[in-house]
């Protein structure tokens, strides 16, 4: 047997030497994968977020919603069949996609197929069908009749709904639809007259990223619903309720909450100076203007609103009115609207320019040295109306100065918001006036701020201007279905208006808000409304996982 003991002795060294070898190879793949891989962190699930709410939510439904704090959970809980992204354009929702006629007046949705409601039924085109039906009928007192009033509805299939306008084609009405939908599984009964009544609107049901888990007195509570498409990283989203904005921010200073939804100007430098705060500035959809009457003798001058547009030092008027927390103006389209014309003729600021307009157009300076200007023996003289909030008086005086810097004598007079209106500007009752216009939603249609119909004692376009040129664009705008003609449209509009200027655009205030530096994944945009910040909340995150990947050469 002794012969067999070096055949084993053999076989152990040869087993040896094989996993040594094994060994070496694996520790050189190894070294060579370590130089070679990148560890990177990825979002994750799970986590929470704590914001502060302004005031308890009066009626969580997205067609009654009035105050910020429905509307914010609105936002969170409920979808359209579209939304709008970033920029203001609209884009697939609940519907995957849609068809519009030929001409213009029939919207055909597609529903997205395996979409639910938080309690698992199948959205179809019945929720759709309630949902409008709600909008048209002459009971509802929510924010939307007027847009619905007349729209007819159809149901062609469970998945599909088409949508019809009465008269003309109308493109902003596909933003109309980025309404919240209702479920008609569990308010299929309930009547537009007793809807605002219904347990619904504090026991909310929807399609969104989040569903509601809690509501007391002084806390909301909103759970991920994971059957979203995408679904939400952030497990929770906390809402402590407080009577106001700044009561939040007093919150946030105490570490009681992780953000704040609205941050004044004046607010940023104390805000700025909090641990772990970021603040986030975004595009506003409100334009502040120097509106002109172009009625007034004096401002029925073309040069004279030119003489004035170019005296008027706008970065001065931001710096001082808002701390420089806003952007210039160079048109009656927001510079964030895809309609938005980047050559349109500017009004840049240049004294001299405007003191060599005001005397083309015939208002001379005073022989004897004197400040003002005077044609024919009447004084150049003219008063700047606006409301008493502060931001908007620091801005009348600016431009006061500005003007009597070039010769214009300037008085300033002040009103409540609601007086400006219906008693001076409506009428049209004003010379000058400092107003801030909000823009309804994201289309860039300004038909009714600046068709020359408008230009009635009801009518909005308060400044009187009547332009053909300006009314044949605004006009092709609001027809057309296609994209491009409707750029086109509005760049001529642009251009009109540039040219015959009756009103000055000052500035477009930005929106700022304040987050926790631990929530990641936050995408600013156009905000139109506080609920606009949280567009791609799904995106948002505080968790992470750690992931290996090879490395790029």
């Amino acid at each position: 047997m002794s012969p067999a003991r070096p055949a084993a002795g053999r076989r152990l060294l040869t087993q040896l030497a094989i996993a040594l070898t094994g060994i070496l190879i694996v520790g050189a793949l190894l070294g060579s994968f370590a130089q070679t891989a990148e560890i990177t962190e990825a979002p994750d699930t799970g986590g929470a977020y704590i914001e502060g709410l302004a005031g308890f939510p009066q009626s969580i439904n997205p067609v009654l919603a009035s105050d910020d704090a429905s509307n914010t959970l609105v936002a969170l809980l409920f979808e359209g069949l579209t939304r709008t992204d970033g920029q203001g354009q609209v884009v697939p929702g609940l519907a995957s996609s849609w068809d519009v006629a030929p001409d213009g007046r029939a919207f055909t949705f597609h529903l997205r197929p395996g979409v639910t409601w938080h309690d698992g039924t199948p959205v179809t085109a019945d929720d759709a069908m309630y949902t409008y039906g709600i909008l048209r009928d002459p009971a509802y007192q929510g924010p939307y009749g007027a847009q619905w009033r007349d729209v007819n509805i159809e149901k062609i299939d469970d998945r599909t709904v088409r949508l019809s306008l009465p008269k003309d084609a109308f493109a902003p009405f596909l933003e109309y639809t980025t309404v919240g939908l209702l479920p008609s599984h569990i308010l299929g009964s309930v009547s537009a007259r007793d809807l605002a009544a219904h347990r619904f609107n504090i026991k909310p049901v929807g399609t969104g990223p989040y569903l509601l888990k809690e509501l007391t007195p002084d806390r909301v509570t909103l759970e991920a619903f994971g059957a979203h498409s995408p679904a939400p990283f952030l497990g929770r989203i906390i809402f402590r309720i407080y009577p106001n904005y700044k009561t939040i921010l007093t919150a946030l200073e105490r570490d009681e909450v992780e953000g704040a939804p609205l941050v004044e100007p004046g607010d940023v430098e104390r805000v700025s100076g909090l641990r772990d705060i970021r603040i986030y500035d975004s595009p506003g959809n409100t334009l502040t203007m120097l509106f002109m009457n172009v009625s007034n003798t004096v401002l029925a001058d073309k040069t004279v609103r030119l003489a004035i547009a170019s005296a008027i030092d706008r970065q001065r008027l931001m710096d001082v009115a808002r701390g420089g927390r806003a952007r210039k103006a160079d048109g009656p389209i927001l510079p964030s609207s895809w309609a938005y014309d980047p050559s349109v003729k500017r009004s840049d600021y240049d004294p001299a320019r405007a003191r060599q307009l005001l005397e083309e157009a015939g208002w001379l300076a005073d022989g004897s040295g004197g400040p003002g200007r005077a044609k024919e023996g009447e004084a150049l003289r003219l008063v700047v109306l606006t409301n008493d909030r502060p931001e908007r008086l620091a801005v009348a005086t600016e431009i006061q100065k500005q003007l009597v810097a070039v010769g214009i004598d300037i008085e300033i007079q002040a009103t409540g918001a609601g007086g400006l209106v219906q008693d001076f500007l409506l009428p049209r009752k004003y010379e000058l006036a400092v107003y801030s216009w909000d823009f309804n939603g994201f289309d860039p249609d300004p038909y009714s701020l600046w068709h020359s119909t408008q230009a009635t004692p009801n009518g909005l376009n308060i400044t009187g201007w009547a332009n053909r040129k300006a009314d044949e664009a605004l006009e092709r705008g609001r027809r057309a279905t296609d994209r491009a003609e409707r750029v086109k449209a509005y760049a001529d509009f642009q251009a009109a208006f540039a040219d015959d200027l009756p009103a000055m655009p000052l500035y477009l205030p930005t929106y700022e808000y304040a987050i926790s530096t631990k929530i990641r994944g936050i995408k600013t945009g156009v905000v139109a409304n506080p609920p606009d910040r949280f567009r791609n909340v799904s995106e948002w995150y505080a968790k992470t996982r750690r992931e290996v990947s090879a490395r790029r050469t």
